[in-house]
């Protein structure tokens, strides 16, 4: 049987060789499930259930068993865990949106957390819930809920996204499950090469090198988009709005649609 491992901390840094002075290349959410391909004497070759493979630190996970209780779905940004129901307590661990946590009991505003390692916590009721079905219009909502957010190579959380991650996070929270990278997105549901056949919630690539996808943004619609570049903002392929980004519009490549 293939071991598994669960990611103990917030957000795990993901690296493409087995070590943490090498390319973060994704990252992992605190309760997320990990398939252990190898053992390195201080990182894990993992892969995750994008099928996106990666060495982690192996002190950022543990191995103990998947605990048993309700499975709960952080829907705020960041959110904290604490020793007891009251905020004043000890913090224990904090988590960003799109963590899935367990739960195994609850008291009035709170829910009892019992976390990767076996610690016990709380955290407030108000920061879980879920997400509507994959629609354009919802797809936009959240992905705006983002702006002002900082790139990060690698990155996958609103502690930092790179394109590709805002891209996958944003409609992975609404059941619509991409690859991790721009290349292997812009491989699906090719829709077109004209960008004026975009509507709401389509993706656009982006190549600034021959015959390589080197950037992916979400349609808004009417020539305009949301993306993670530098930091999550909107732009446009239209010359009279103030967001035009010329070199923008020269690197286009296509138009692929996930949404019904």
């Amino acid at each position: 049987m293939t071991a598994s491992a669960c990611v103990n901390v917030s957000v795990s840094n993901h690296y493409r060789e087995p070590s943490s002075t090498s390319e973060v290349v994704t990252q992992g959410l605190l309760g997320e499930q990990l398939e252990v391909l190898e053992e390195h004497p201080t990182h894990l070759h993992v892969r995750q259930a994008d099928g996106y493979e990666s060495w982690v630190p192996e002190d950022l996970v543990t191995f103990m068993p998947k605990p048993q209780g309700e499975k709960i779905l952080v829907r705020s940004h960041f959110m904290r865990i604490y020793e007891h129901p009251n905020i004043q307590s000890m913090a224990l661990r904090e988590a960003v949106i799109g963590s899935t946590l367990t739960s195994i009991d609850e008291q009035e505003d709170w829910f009892r957390i019992v976390l990767p390692d076996g610690t016990l916590g709380w955290a407030e009721k108000c920061h879980f819930g879920t997400f509507p079905e994959g629609t354009g219009a919802n797809i936009l909502n959240l992905a705006r809920e983002f702006l002002g957010y900082s790139y990060f190579w690698g990155g996958r959380t609103p502690k930092g996204f790179d394109c590709s991650g805002f891209v996958q996070t944003v409609f992975q929270l609404h059941g619509v499950i991409l690859p991790r990278d721009s290349w292997q997105q812009q491989q699906l549901n090719l829709l077109s090469t004209n960008h004026l056949d975009a509507r709401p919630g389509d993706l656009l690539f982006f190549s600034s090198v021959p015959d390589k996808v080197t950037h992916v943004a979400i349609s808004l619609g009417d020539q305009q988009y949301i993306h993670a570049s530098g930091w999550v903002s909107l732009d446009s392929f239209r010359e009279t709005d103030t967001f035009f980004t010329r070199q923008r519009l020269n690197h286009f490549t296509s138009v692929n649609r996930f949404l019904s």
